[in-house]
C-alpha cells in the first residue's frame, strides 16, 4: 500500500489521542515515526505502533506520564518517569537547548525511558536552532560483540547534526551494520536480507530475517567499539539500565526498558557568529560535492542528503508500506474506533 504522508500523518495523531495521549503530544510522537517514513527509515516508522502499544497495555509507558528535569547549570538529567520515549526526549531537546543557549555548551542525560524513535530527529531539531548536536541512545542487547557469539549491547544509534544555509549536515547511524527494526520490515515485507546483518542461533551468518537472533557490530571492532561508548554515555552515565538489564521491547513485559539517552548540544554563536558557521559548512558541503565520484557512483553526497532526497520524493509520491504493516494498522484502528483508510494498494 502507498499512503500519503499526511493521511498516515494525520490518522496516526488521532490514535494517538485515542490511546490517552495530549493533543500536543500525540501529534508530536506522530510526526516522529512518520518522518522516519519519508526519510526511508521504515524501521523506525508506523510499523513501531504495536510494539508501543503492547507496552501500554502492560502498564509499561503512560501516555499521561511527564517526564522530571533537573537542570544545573549546563548539565540536565532527566527521569522519563514513564513518558514515552519520544517525549522525554522532546523535554531534553528543549533543557539542553536553553543550556547551550545559556552557556555555550549544554549536556542532558535521560533515564527511564522507552523507545524514542530515530536519534537524528533530535539532533536536526537542535542544528535547527543553531546547534551543533550529538545524540546517542542505549538499547535492549541485540549485537554480537566482535569475538562473541551472543548479543551484548543494543543497535546503540549515534546522530549528530550542523547546521548550513540549507538542510543541516546530519548522520543517524546503528553502531550495528543494520538496525533490528529492518530485520522486522524484511519480515514483514517476506524478503531476504544480506547476510552481513545478522547471525542465527549457532553464531552463523544468515540472510534469513526470520533466523536472525542477534546483529552484527559494523565495520566489526570499530563498531563494538562506538557502541560500548554509547552505552558508557547512554546508560552509564544517565543511571539508565545498561546491557542485559534493559527491558526487550517485544519481548519482556515484566518491567519498564529503562532505557538511556546523551545529548550534547555545542551553540554556535559562543564559537562564531552562526552565519560565518554556516558558510564555513557550505563550504565544506561544496567541497565534498566537488570530489570526482568513483566507478559505479554518480556523485558524492554529504551525510543526511539521501535521506532528505527519499524525504521529498515520499512527500510527492506517498509511503509504501508492506501489507503486513498495513494489517497491524488496520488491526490497531479497528481496536481503536480509529479506521485505517489507507491509500493505494
Amino acid at each position: 500500500m502507498t499512503i500519503p504522508s499526511d493521511r498516515l500523518l494525520d490518522w496516526t495523531t488521532r490514535l494517538l489521542v485515542e490511546w490517552g495521549f495530549a493533543p500536543d503530544d500525540a501529534a508530536y510522537v506522530a510526526a516522529g515515526l512518520v518522518d522516519a517514513n519519508l526519510r526511508g527509515v521504515d524501521s523506525h516508522g508506523v510499523i513501531r505502533l504495536p510494539a508501543y502499544r503492547a507496552r501500554i497495555d502492560a502498564g509499561l509507558v503512560s501516555p499521561t506520564a511527564v517526564p522530571v528535569v533537573e537542570q544545573r547549570g549546563a548539565v540536565v538529567r532527566i527521569d522519563a518517569a514513564g513518558a514515552q520515549g519520544q517525549l522525554a526526549a522532546r523535554a531534553a531537546v528543549e533543557a539542553v537547548d536553553a543550556a547551550a543557549t545559556a552557556h555555550g555548551v549544554g549536556t542532558v542525560v535521560v533515564r527511564g525511558s522507552a523507545h524514542f524513535g530515530t536519534a537524528g530527529t533530535y539532533a536536526r531539531a537542535l542544528a535547527a536552532r543553531g546547534k551543533v548536536a550529538m545524540v546517542v541512545s542505549n538499547s535492549e542487547p541485540g549485537v554480537v560483540p566482535f569475538g562473541g557469539r551472543e548479543p551484548l549491547l543494543g543497535t546503540n544509534p549515534f546522530a549528530f547534526a550542523a547546521p548550513t544555509s540549507g538542510e543541516p549536515v546530519s548522520l543517524d547511524m546503528a553502531t550495528s551494520t543494520s538496525a533490528m527494526g529492518k530485520v522486522f520490515v524484511a519480515r514483514a515485507a517476506g524478503t531476504s536480507i544480506p547476510d552481513t546483518w545478522g547471525v542465527d542461533a549457532e553464531g552463523r551468518p544468515t540472510t534469513d530475517p526470520h533466523a536472525v537472533v542477534a546483529l552484527l557490530p559494523a565495520g566489526g571492532p570499530k563498531g563494538y567499539g562506538i557502541g560500548f561508548l554509547v552505552e558508557i554515555l547512554g546508560g552509564v552515565l544517565s543511571g539508565a539500565a545498561i546491557a542485559s538489564g534493559i527491558g526487550s521491547m517485544y519481548d519482556d513485559f515484566s518491567k519498564p526498558q529503562d532505557v538511556g539517552h546523551w545529548m550534547l548540544a555545542l551553540d554556535a554563536e559562543a564559537f562564531m557568529p552562526l552565519g560565518e558557521l554556516q558558510e564555513r559548512m557550505d563550504a565544506l558541503v561544496a567541497e565534498a560535492h566537488a570530489i570526482a565520484p568513483a566507478p559505479g557512483s554518480d556523485e558524492v553526497l554529504v551525510p543526511g542528503e539521501p535521506e532528505e532526497r527519499t524525504r521529498r520524493t515520499r512527500l510527492a509520491d506517498g509511503i509504501a508500506l508492506p501489507d503486513a504493516t498495513v494489517d497491524d494498522l488496520v488491526a490497531l484502528g479497528e481496536r481503536f474506533a480509529v479506521p485505517f483508510e489507507g491509500g493505494a494498494r
